[in-house]
Protein backbone atom coordinates (compact mmCIF):
# COMPACT_ATOMS: atom_id res chain seq x y z
CA UNK A 1 0.00 0.00 0.00
CA UNK A 2 1.68 3.53 -1.01
CA UNK A 3 1.84 5.89 1.42
CA UNK A 4 -1.30 8.52 1.35
CA UNK A 5 -0.49 11.87 -0.51
CA UNK A 6 -0.56 14.89 1.89
CA UNK A 7 -3.19 17.31 0.87
CA UNK A 8 -1.71 20.31 -0.80
CA UNK A 9 -2.47 23.71 0.90
CA UNK A 10 -2.97 27.26 0.08
CA UNK A 11 -3.86 30.17 1.82
CA UNK A 12 -7.45 31.34 1.28
CA UNK A 13 -6.82 35.00 2.41
CA UNK A 14 -8.75 33.51 5.98
CA UNK A 15 -6.58 32.78 9.24
CA UNK A 16 -6.10 29.00 9.49
CA UNK A 17 -6.64 28.93 13.32
CA UNK A 18 -10.47 29.20 12.56
CA UNK A 19 -11.45 32.23 14.62
CA UNK A 20 -12.56 34.39 11.67
CA UNK A 21 -10.78 36.56 10.95
CA UNK A 22 -9.42 37.92 7.24
CA UNK A 23 -5.44 36.77 7.21
CA UNK A 24 -4.84 38.95 3.54
CA UNK A 25 -3.75 37.61 0.72
CA UNK A 26 -0.95 35.08 0.61
CA UNK A 27 -1.20 34.81 4.84
CA UNK A 28 -1.89 31.59 6.93
CA UNK A 29 -2.78 33.17 9.60
CA UNK A 30 -3.52 36.73 11.54
CA UNK A 31 -0.59 38.11 13.28
CA UNK A 32 0.20 35.97 16.40
CA UNK A 33 -2.49 33.60 15.63
CA UNK A 34 -0.10 31.03 14.57
CA UNK A 35 1.26 30.66 17.73
CA UNK A 36 -2.13 30.16 19.23
CA UNK A 37 -3.02 27.78 16.65
CA UNK A 38 0.23 25.69 18.00
CA UNK A 39 -1.00 25.61 21.21
CA UNK A 40 -4.17 25.04 21.45
CA UNK A 41 -3.17 21.95 18.71
CA UNK A 42 -0.98 20.69 21.12
CA UNK A 43 -4.21 20.63 23.72
CA UNK A 44 -5.94 19.32 21.90
CA UNK A 45 -3.40 16.16 21.13
CA UNK A 46 -2.34 15.56 24.41
CA UNK A 47 -0.77 18.32 26.24
CA UNK A 48 2.43 16.41 25.24
CA UNK A 49 6.07 18.21 26.04
CA UNK A 50 8.07 19.56 24.31
CA UNK A 51 11.11 17.06 24.28
CA UNK A 52 8.35 14.26 23.99
CA UNK A 53 7.70 15.88 20.81
CA UNK A 54 10.98 15.98 19.73
CA UNK A 55 11.41 12.43 20.44
CA UNK A 56 8.29 11.29 18.67
CA UNK A 57 9.72 13.24 15.59
CA UNK A 58 13.36 11.02 15.73
CA UNK A 59 15.09 14.42 17.31
CA UNK A 60 16.81 14.66 20.67
CA UNK A 61 20.15 15.39 21.99
CA UNK A 62 21.98 13.30 19.46
CA UNK A 63 19.97 14.25 16.27
CA UNK A 64 19.37 18.15 16.13
CA UNK A 65 16.07 19.47 15.10
CA UNK A 66 17.93 22.62 14.41
CA UNK A 67 20.35 21.10 11.92
CA UNK A 68 17.86 19.32 10.40
CA UNK A 69 15.83 22.61 9.75
CA UNK A 70 18.98 24.12 8.28
CA UNK A 71 19.89 20.88 6.23
CA UNK A 72 15.82 20.33 5.34
CA UNK A 73 13.97 23.20 5.32
CA UNK A 74 15.65 26.76 4.62
CA UNK A 75 16.72 27.45 7.71
CA UNK A 76 20.21 29.72 8.48
CA UNK A 77 22.67 30.05 10.19
CA UNK A 78 24.12 33.82 11.75
CA UNK A 79 27.69 33.72 11.10
CA UNK A 80 28.61 35.38 14.44
CA UNK A 81 26.98 33.35 16.84
CA UNK A 82 24.78 30.25 17.24
CA UNK A 83 21.60 31.75 16.75
CA UNK A 84 19.95 30.01 13.55
CA UNK A 85 16.19 30.62 12.35
CA UNK A 86 14.02 31.73 9.16
CA UNK A 87 15.89 34.07 6.89
CA UNK A 88 13.83 36.51 8.14
CA UNK A 89 14.24 35.83 11.67
CA UNK A 90 18.17 36.04 10.49
CA UNK A 91 17.57 39.47 8.99
CA UNK A 92 15.91 40.68 12.46
CA UNK A 93 18.13 39.23 14.59
CA UNK A 94 20.63 41.00 12.51
CA UNK A 95 19.54 43.93 12.14
CA UNK A 96 18.77 44.46 15.85
CA UNK A 97 22.06 43.68 17.19
CA UNK A 98 20.90 41.15 19.05
CA UNK A 99 24.54 38.58 18.25
CA UNK A 100 25.88 37.32 21.04
CA UNK A 101 29.24 35.05 21.50
CA UNK A 102 29.21 32.06 23.74
CA UNK A 103 31.22 33.84 25.91
CA UNK A 104 29.10 37.19 26.04
CA UNK A 105 26.16 34.79 26.89
CA UNK A 106 28.07 32.78 29.42
CA UNK A 107 27.77 29.39 27.38
CA UNK A 108 23.66 29.53 27.59
CA UNK A 109 21.41 29.25 24.61
CA UNK A 110 19.39 32.14 23.99
CA UNK A 111 17.19 32.70 21.06
CA UNK A 112 14.54 30.58 19.25
CA UNK A 113 16.33 27.69 17.48
CA UNK A 114 19.81 28.54 19.16
CA UNK A 115 22.41 25.68 19.79
CA UNK A 116 25.54 26.11 21.79
CA UNK A 117 28.12 24.97 19.24
CA UNK A 118 30.97 22.69 20.09
CA UNK A 119 34.69 23.96 20.94
CA UNK A 120 37.23 22.97 18.02
CA UNK A 121 39.73 20.72 18.93
CA UNK A 122 43.35 22.98 19.58
CA UNK A 123 45.26 22.29 16.14
CA UNK A 124 42.36 20.94 14.09
CA UNK A 125 42.28 21.30 10.36
CA UNK A 126 38.99 22.44 8.82
CA UNK A 127 36.88 19.52 6.77
CA UNK A 128 37.61 19.26 3.21
CA UNK A 129 35.71 21.23 1.17
CA UNK A 130 34.54 23.51 3.84
CA UNK A 131 36.48 26.61 3.22
CA UNK A 132 38.99 28.80 4.71
CA UNK A 133 37.78 29.91 8.36
CA UNK A 134 38.06 33.62 9.35
CA UNK A 135 41.09 34.56 10.74
CA UNK A 136 40.12 35.77 14.07
CA UNK A 137 36.65 35.95 15.91
CA UNK A 138 35.50 39.33 15.82
CA UNK A 139 34.46 41.13 18.98
CA UNK A 140 32.21 42.76 18.26
CA UNK A 141 29.39 42.69 15.33
CA UNK A 142 30.77 44.21 12.20
CA UNK A 143 34.52 43.79 13.35
CA UNK A 144 34.75 40.18 11.06
CA UNK A 145 38.29 40.79 9.22
CA UNK A 146 38.91 39.75 5.80
CA UNK A 147 39.65 36.14 4.93
CA UNK A 148 42.66 35.28 2.64
CA UNK A 149 41.61 32.01 1.04
CA UNK A 150 43.98 28.96 0.15
CA UNK A 151 41.11 26.51 -1.41
CA UNK A 152 38.17 26.91 -4.32
CA UNK A 153 37.72 29.68 -6.93
CA UNK A 154 38.97 32.14 -4.43
CA UNK A 155 42.31 30.79 -3.68
CA UNK A 156 44.95 33.47 -3.23
CA UNK A 157 42.26 36.30 -2.63
CA UNK A 158 41.95 38.38 0.32
CA UNK A 159 37.72 38.17 0.84
CA UNK A 160 36.08 41.10 2.64
CA UNK A 161 35.06 39.66 5.75
CA UNK A 162 32.05 37.78 6.25
CA UNK A 163 29.81 40.74 7.81
CA UNK A 164 30.99 43.21 4.84
CA UNK A 165 28.30 45.24 3.79
CA UNK A 166 30.13 43.97 0.10
CA UNK A 167 28.07 41.03 0.15
CA UNK A 168 24.81 42.43 0.32
CA UNK A 169 25.36 44.33 -2.79
CA UNK A 170 26.23 41.36 -5.16
CA UNK A 171 24.60 42.08 -8.38
CA UNK A 172 20.93 40.59 -8.98
CA UNK A 173 22.23 39.38 -12.17
CA UNK A 174 25.15 37.34 -10.60
CA UNK A 175 23.01 36.11 -7.80
CA UNK A 176 20.65 34.83 -10.55
CA UNK A 177 23.27 33.31 -12.39
CA UNK A 178 24.13 31.70 -9.45
CA UNK A 179 20.92 30.57 -8.50
CA UNK A 180 19.76 28.17 -11.42
CA UNK A 181 22.95 26.17 -10.89
CA UNK A 182 22.46 25.88 -7.17
CA UNK A 183 18.71 24.69 -7.83
CA UNK A 184 19.87 21.53 -9.58
CA UNK A 185 22.71 20.97 -7.45
CA UNK A 186 20.50 20.33 -4.56
CA UNK A 187 17.37 18.77 -6.63
CA UNK A 188 18.03 16.62 -6.02
CA UNK A 189 21.10 16.07 -4.16
CA UNK A 190 23.51 13.87 -5.59
CA UNK A 191 27.66 13.07 -5.29
CA UNK A 192 30.06 14.61 -2.47
CA UNK A 193 27.37 17.10 -1.20
CA UNK A 194 25.43 14.11 0.34
CA UNK A 195 28.15 13.64 2.86
CA UNK A 196 27.66 14.16 6.13
CA UNK A 197 30.78 16.85 6.40
CA UNK A 198 29.73 18.87 3.61
CA UNK A 199 26.58 20.12 5.44
CA UNK A 200 27.86 23.92 6.03
CA UNK A 201 28.37 23.69 1.56
CA UNK A 202 24.91 22.18 1.17
CA UNK A 203 23.24 24.58 3.40
CA UNK A 204 25.24 27.37 1.60
CA UNK A 205 24.39 26.27 -2.02
CA UNK A 206 20.76 26.11 -0.86
CA UNK A 207 20.82 29.39 0.52
CA UNK A 208 21.59 30.77 -3.20
CA UNK A 209 19.01 28.42 -4.54
CA UNK A 210 16.89 30.45 -2.65
CA UNK A 211 18.77 33.74 -3.32
CA UNK A 212 19.12 34.33 0.65
CA UNK A 213 22.53 34.61 0.99
CA UNK A 214 24.78 35.99 3.94
CA UNK A 215 27.88 36.91 4.16
CA UNK A 216 29.33 33.14 5.70
CA UNK A 217 27.35 31.64 2.59
CA UNK A 218 29.83 33.59 0.22
CA UNK A 219 32.64 32.85 2.10
CA UNK A 220 31.85 28.99 2.08
CA UNK A 221 30.95 28.74 -1.63
CA UNK A 222 34.23 31.06 -2.49
CA UNK A 223 36.60 28.75 -0.48
CA UNK A 224 34.88 25.35 -1.12
CA UNK A 225 37.05 23.11 -3.91
CA UNK A 226 35.44 22.55 -6.89
CA UNK A 227 35.20 18.55 -6.38
CA UNK A 228 32.93 19.30 -3.12
CA UNK A 229 30.39 20.17 -5.79
CA UNK A 230 30.74 17.11 -7.96
CA UNK A 231 32.63 14.70 -10.11
CA UNK A 232 35.12 16.08 -12.79
CA UNK A 233 32.59 15.13 -15.09
CA UNK A 234 29.18 16.49 -13.38
CA UNK A 235 28.13 19.88 -15.71
CA UNK A 236 26.50 21.07 -12.93
CA UNK A 237 28.87 21.11 -10.58
CA UNK A 238 30.99 22.87 -13.20
CA UNK A 239 28.25 25.21 -14.19
CA UNK A 240 27.75 26.47 -10.38
CA UNK A 241 31.82 26.54 -10.26
CA UNK A 242 31.81 29.00 -13.13
CA UNK A 243 29.30 30.82 -12.26
CA UNK A 244 31.11 31.80 -8.55
CA UNK A 245 34.50 32.38 -10.93
CA UNK A 246 31.99 34.92 -12.45
CA UNK A 247 30.98 36.59 -9.36
CA UNK A 248 34.42 36.73 -8.59
CA UNK A 249 35.14 38.59 -11.77
CA UNK A 250 32.64 40.88 -11.95
CA UNK A 251 31.91 41.92 -8.56
CA UNK A 252 35.06 41.24 -6.55
CA UNK A 253 37.96 41.92 -8.90
CA UNK A 254 41.50 41.49 -7.14
CA UNK A 255 42.66 44.89 -6.21
CA UNK A 256 46.50 45.31 -7.79
CA UNK A 257 48.43 44.41 -4.75
CA UNK A 258 46.35 41.13 -4.31
CA UNK A 259 47.77 41.12 -8.77
CA UNK A 260 50.66 41.36 -7.83
CA UNK A 261 50.91 38.80 -5.32
CA UNK A 262 52.05 35.12 -6.02
CA UNK A 263 49.35 32.50 -6.22
CA UNK A 264 48.68 30.51 -3.39
CA UNK A 265 50.33 26.96 -4.42
CA UNK A 266 47.74 23.95 -4.37
CA UNK A 267 49.40 21.90 -2.06
CA UNK A 268 51.42 23.74 0.99
CA UNK A 269 54.55 21.75 2.02
CA UNK A 270 53.83 19.69 5.60
CA UNK A 271 55.28 21.81 8.00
Amino acid sequence: MTETRRKRLVPTGDCFCGCGEEAGIGRWFVQGHDITAAGALRAVEGGLSLPQRLVEAGFGPERSVVQEAVDQAGWVRCGRCSYAGTPAGLATHTRTGSCALPEDRGGKDEGDGAVTPQPAAEGASPAAGQGTPREAEPSEPGSAPPVRAETGAARGRLLPGEDDPSWGEVPLHLRQALRIPAHQLVTPVRGPLKAKEQRRVLSAVRAAQRMRMTGAHWLTLLTTERDAFGSPSSARAGAFYEALEQILAEHLPPTQDQQDEPAVPEEADAG
